[in-house]
């Protein structure tokens, strides 16, 4: 359901549902990381009387995380998402490329190795912003991940490129 996040609290948020008038309170579902929820627009899902995911309107996710930063302190507070950061690129207007490279790859120890680059076209020449990734069996943390190496490890090269280019900390996907 659409509503407005008006207020949250630890892991309760109160909320207008989108077209009414009466602010409603729910718990968030252990799941739900209180780091992306903030206060704005939003779209909820409800299971057993707790929101079970939670997702911002766009315009809300573009905004910083300081309020959030400013509560915890944590370095989690400034992770943002490959879809943010890609989208945020794009809000850039500057024409871009994005370009991997596979260095090294060990299919037995399950280990891979990418560079990315991103080229930016403005009007003084080219930049040029690259990043590294790897993934192995140690350092890739979910179960449903792991196999998937190969691709985790372009991704976090992508990321980490992304994130020079747009000037952010760090990114879910470094963290998985």
């Amino acid at each position: 359901m659409k509503v407005e996040i008006i207020k949250i609290e630890g892991k309760n948020i109160e909320y207008v549902i989108e077209g009414g008038q009466n602010v409603e309170s729910a718990e968030l579902a252990d799941w739900v990381k209180t780091g992306y929820v903030r206060l704005g627009s939003a779209e909820i899902s409800m299971t057993e009387g707790k929101v079970s995911f939670c997702s911002m309107n766009q315009s809300d996710t573009d905004k910083p995380k300081e309020k959030a930063k400013e509560k915890t302190g944590k370095w989690e507070d400034d992770m943002v998402t490959f879809e943010d950061l890609l989208t945020k690129a794009h809000n850039l207007k500057a024409p871009f490329s994005i370009h991997t490279d596979m260095l090294a790859v060990d299919l037995e120890k399950k280990y891979a190795l990418f560079k990315a680059r991103i080229d930016v076209v403005g009007k003084d020449g080219t930049a040029v912003f690259e990043g590294h990734g790897d993934a192995t069996s140690e350092n890739v943390t979910g179960e449903f991940i792991k196999p998937h190496f190969i691709r985790m490890a372009e991704t976090r090269s992508i990321v980490r490129a992304l994130r020079w280019y747009t000037n952010n900390g760090v990114a879910e996907e470094e963290k998985q």
